[in-house]
């Protein structure tokens, strides 16, 4: 998905360098026209995976994420509204957008890679191109905002929210719970493994738990579980030099 959008920048800023003419400014136009809709259809995953998390996870919703959702639909409808018309003053609407891009910098706690700087108004006498540059930038930063809020880790081409599997296995001492991580596994410093909360057959239950690191990612330790279907949340925050990364995850479990 990054190798997407690298490509685009570097086509949009190579034809900011030149002095194109008409008919290359129409071409210019449906490449972004384009390059909009299939980023679009990325934001529209993510956001869809975004609320089918929120609804099974309410903790991790970010309710200024919400906001600044509505206030790009109304924008974008704005800039569609601009590009029809040629006189248009579209200061006020870059101003507006560098809001947005502040914010969504923000949700991604300043990640480089998922992070896009405030937008300078190119030197060209196109407004048209000059919109549809803005909305391209403006929805790929809309959608590394929901692929942060959906939890994600630096594996690329994909992305997990952290917990592979989990294993139940009677011990001498009790019950033991074996969490394996692919990219956890690989990152054994600068992480913290957070419990929100442990559910027994549909409610939430008071549980002590030792939580252990081991060879595939973590171990949690019970003196004694009852017999029945149990339910797991929590987070995984890892330490980088570009920030913190957070994934989430809750997992079903059952003793028997």
């Amino acid at each position: 998905m990054k190798n997407q959008f690298l490509i685009y920048f570097a086509i949009v800023l190579t034809f900011f360098a030149c002095n194109k003419k008409t008919d290359e400014l129409k071409e210019m136009n449906s490449f972004l026209k384009t390059n909009f809709e299939f980023n679009n259809r990325i934001l529209k995953s993510e956001r869809r995976d975004y609320h089918t998390l929120i609804q099974e996870l309410p903790s991790v919703k970010i309710d200024e994420l919400d906001k600044l959702d509505s206030q790009f639909d109304l924008l974008i409808f704005k800039i569609d509204s601009l590009i029809l018309t040629e006189e248009a003053d579209i200061d006020k609407t870059i101003s507006e957008s560098n809001h947005i891009f502040r914010k969504a910098k923000e949700i991604v706690k300043n990640i480089t890679h998922y992070s896009l700087e405030e937008f300078k108004k190119p030197k060209t006498n196109s407004n048209e191109l000059i919109l549809n540059h803005l909305k391209n930038r403006l929805v790929i930063a809309m959608s590394n905002a929901f692929q942060y809020a959906n939890g994600f880790t630096l594996t690329s081409p994909t992305y997990t929210r952290g917990i592979d599997s989990i294993i139940a296995s009677k011990t001498e001492n009790g019950i033991k719970l074996t969490l394996t991580s692919k990219y956890g596994q690989s990152v054994p410093d600068n992480r913290d493994i957070i419990i929100n909360s442990i559910n027994f057959n549909g409610q939430e239950k008071k549980i002590y738990y030792k939580l252990k690191d081991n060879y595939s990612f973590a171990d949690i330790e019970f003196d004694s579980l009852e017999s029945g279907i149990y339910k797991i949340s929590g987070i995984l925050k890892y330490y980088e030099r570009s920030g913190e990364l957070e994934s989430w995850f809750e997992k079903e479990f059952e003793v028997e």
